[in-house]
């Protein structure tokens, strides 16, 4: 019951709220605890499950349908029919929802049912089958489902406790068989031994335990692969069923690359275009009210990807005006998990070697399955650069689908009259557009942090983030100002991908994972698709940002980016924004360009040599790791012997250990009288150490054969006086080895066991 219990906040990441530890707990605690009733009462482990599942469904009848109950308790059909319901509909909210759900009654009844039966299922395996080394399997399975759906991983404390239920699982069970093999494992049978027995060897197991566990904390922090979300992407990669294609969600892969410090790098490409624009990868056209997710997208003959063909033109787009420009990208490392192709946008072609596929409505350009680990494509674009007078002569939304202004009807209302207040008398499509980008990156007060304070309970996301916290990244700009687009009547979608990264040459750029980047794209008639980039760029957020020149805002003043909106807890206005073409001119505290302070250069350093620091400690800790072990069960080994014939046992055991490690014979054929002999001649063993040696032989022979063992005090010092002179005579590489991988700990299970139990004569 412990260890499945301890395995609770293993769940956390991926529930919101805390209305379902109570129901989960109770009834775990019913299941195990209805175990101990039948097995105290001798009833047959045959009906024994039935009866455990039969007190969990009554545990869940009395928290989660106790109207339909007999006294609130006692199921009846009505009540198992409500269950069922609630049940389903759980079921339903967690497909619907992405994590974390906030666990509501419906949600904490699939919790405790879950819960219950990973209680029954242990205590089977654990207690009737003896075998409960294999509760660790549905334990490790409830971490590895978390993984899967949540990018942010398990906190290292809650990890640690889950291990620590299943180390003491494994613990009580070891008691429990030595116990019942006659064997007296607390060192006496005196009742104060016995305690101080007991003490000792919780205090061993519970240190050989932390070290495990932090072993396993440490481990993953130092070796590349291992604490980087892998098996989040290996479950949400990208899959194809019915030819429509699913793939990771771009926002959780947004957040797991932004977090990422290490400075690796994703892509490097050349461009004839001085100033590149971004890469686009994703586009996010859905709005739920909660989050922006993307169409489905169907993956067909006639969408197909040709060397020599012309992508389509985006729907409303009647013609692509701008400077061409040819981008030459080169995918760094692994290309198979790449299922989406960064590039700029819009494009007019792609030569990309494989199947790949277009959509027309959005131009993303994606695959199936996996491909080659390299990964090279060119793609023809151009570089819009409209001027103000054209998009101020924008109007209206012919050619553009009506689900670009769609807005759920559960929307706080409270965000329209914001977006309204915020645009004022802004009389274009366009006005209107720049009028939010300078709210957010000005006039509005908010403030760019890749950790932003938690949600509070029940808040809403997006009214929480723009009309209290006012403090996030990309993904929430983005997805704020393309929702206020749609209130005002300019058509919106969100897109993710990169921005231009950092020029490494004259004609080329490198991106990196922290480059990655969220930003809204607005519809003007006759233009088509532009970007706009309301996240504050410079030290103080996205810091490769850009705002194109179509987004600057007009040279005369307008009411709207000078309201700052409703914030009565702003006391001023932010200063205006530096020009993005050279923020280092007027901003004299930016970083210069190429510093360690860069961007997040400098936290990349901090944390290489972090993780350098990490590796070399985890790196000493793996190779002392055996040298300690050894130290530790010998001094397990004399500690416990409290008897003549056990410390007698200790000496002897510590002085063939000793051998085995420096590779000196030892044949247990031979008595103790011939190995002491053979030591002294063979290894010049004289004075102290000859005399010491055969003390230890003469009181192993006496606590063999001699109905009252004469053995001396000083055997534990004579141990140590004759690993000396062995070591003095072996070579150097010997007792190096002989340290760093003692052979002792080599021996077959049986012999480890009895060279670390204390015995008693």
């Amino acid at each position: 019951m412990l260890a499945v219990l301890a395995a609770l906040p293993v769940l956390a990441p991926i529930l919101r709220g805390d209305g379902w530890w109570t129901a989960a707990a109770v009834t775990v605690a019913a299941v195990a605890l209805t175990g101990v009733v039948v097995r105290v009462l001798r009833v047959s482990e045959a009906v024994l499950p039935l009866l455990q599942a039969a007190a969990g469904v009554i545990a869940l009848t009395a928290l989660f349908a106790p109207g339909q109950a007999v006294a609130g308790l006692i199921p009846t059909p009505e009540s198992a029919a409500a269950l069922l319901s609630l049940a389903a509909e759980g079921r339903a909210e967690i497909d619907a929802s992405p994590a974390p759900v906030a666990a509501g009654p419906v949600v904490a009844l699939v919790v405790a049912l879950g819960m219950g039966l990973l209680a029954l299922l242990a205590d089977f395996l654990a207690v009737t089958a003896r075998m409960p080394a294999l509760v660790g399997l549905p334990l490790a399975g409830m971490a590895l489902l978390v993984l899967s759906v949540d990018d942010q991983g398990i906190a290292w404390w809650a990890f640690a406790l889950a291990a620590a239920g299943y180390l003491g699982l494994l613990g009580v069970d070891s008691w429990i068989r030595a116990g019942a093999r006659g064997i007296r494992p607390l060192g006496s049978t005196g009742s104060a031994a016995r305690a101080f027995g007991a003490l000792r060897r919780a205090a061993t197991a519970g240190a050989v335990a932390a070290a495990a566990i932090a072993l396993a904390l440490l481990v993953p922090v130092a070796v590349p692969g291992l604490g980087d979300g892998a098996l989040f992407r290996m479950a949400q990669s990208g899959m194809i069923g019915n030819d429509a294609v699913t793939t990771t969600h771009p926002l959780v892969s947004l957040r797991t690359q932004l977090a990422d410090d290490s400075g690796t790098a994703v892509l490097s490409y050349g461009s004839d275009d001085s100033d590149p624009d971004y890469l686009r990868t994703y586009v996010l056209d859905v709005f739920d009210g909660e989050n922006w997710t993307m169409s489905s997208l169907r993956a067909g003959r006639n969408t197909r990807v040709g060397a020599d063909d012309r992508l389509p033109l985006p729907p409303g787009t009647p013609r692509l005006t701008g400077d061409p420009v040819r981008t030459e990208v080169s995918v760094a490392g692994d290309a198979r998990d790449v299922d989406f192709l960064p590039m700029p946008y819009p494009a007019l072609s792609v030569d990309v070697g494989g199947e790949w596929f277009a959509d027309p409505a959005t131009q993303m350009v994606f695959r199936t399955g996996g491909g080659e680990r390299s990964l090279d494509y060119r793609v023809d674009s151009v570089r819009p650069r409209p001027s103000a007078a054209e998009l101020a002569a924008s109007g209206g939304t012919p050619g553009v689908d009506p689900q670009y202004l769609r807005v759920p009807e559960d929307v706080d209302p409270r965000v329209a009259e914001l977006a309204r207040s915020v645009v004022g008398g802004a009389r274009t499509p366009h006005e209107r557009a720049v009028a939010l980008q300078d709210w957010f990156t000005g006039a509005g007060g908010f403030t760019y942090d890749l950790r932003p304070p938690p949600l509070p309970e029940g808040a809403d996301p997006l009214a929480h983030f723009l009309l209290e916290g006012r403090v996030g990244y990309c993904e929430q700009f983005a997805g704020a100002m393309a929702l206020m687009a749609r209130q005002i009547g300019v058509p919106a979608r969100v897109a993710t991908g990169y921005t231009a990264g950092t020029q490494v040459a004259d004609d080329r750029w490198e991106v990196r994972r922290s480059d990655a980047h969220a930003w809204p794209e607005l519809y003007f008639e006759g233009q088509g698709w532009l970007r706009f980039e309301p996240t504050p760029s410079s030290g103080d957020g996205q810091g490769t940002a850009s705002v194109p020149s179509y987004a600057e805002p007009a040279p005369e003043p307008g009411g709207a980016a000078d309201d700052p909106g409703p914030r009565p807890d702003t006391a001023e206005e932010r200063p205006e924004r530096p020009d993005p073409a050279g923020p280092e001119a007027e901003d004299p505290a930016a970083p210069a360009p190429g510093s360690a302070t860069e961007g997040t250069g400098g936290s990349a350093d901090a944390a290489a040599l972090g993780r350098i620091l990490q590796a070399a400690a985890v790196a000493l800790l793996v190779l002392l790791a055996p040298a300690l072990t050894a130290t530790a069960v010998r001094h397990l080994r004399q500690s416990g012997a409290t008897t003549d014939s056990a410390r007698a046992r200790a000496a002897w055991l510590g002085l063939r250990d000793e051998a085995a490690d420096l590779g000196v014979p030892w044949s247990p054929a031979e008595s103790p009288r011939t190995i002491a002999r053979r030591l002294a001649v063979e290894y010049g063993l004289s004075g102290a150490a000859r005399e010491a040696v055969w003390r230890i032989a003469l009181a192993e022979e006496s606590a063999r054969y001699a109905p009252r063992p004469v053995v001396p005090r000083s055997l534990a010092a004579d141990v140590h006086t004759v690993r000396r002179a062995l070591r003095r005579r072996v070579g150097l590489a010997a007792r190096v080895r002989g340290t760093l991988l003692p052979r002792s700990l080599l021996r077959r299970a049986g012999d480890v066991r009895r060279a670390a139990r204390v015995r008693t004569g």
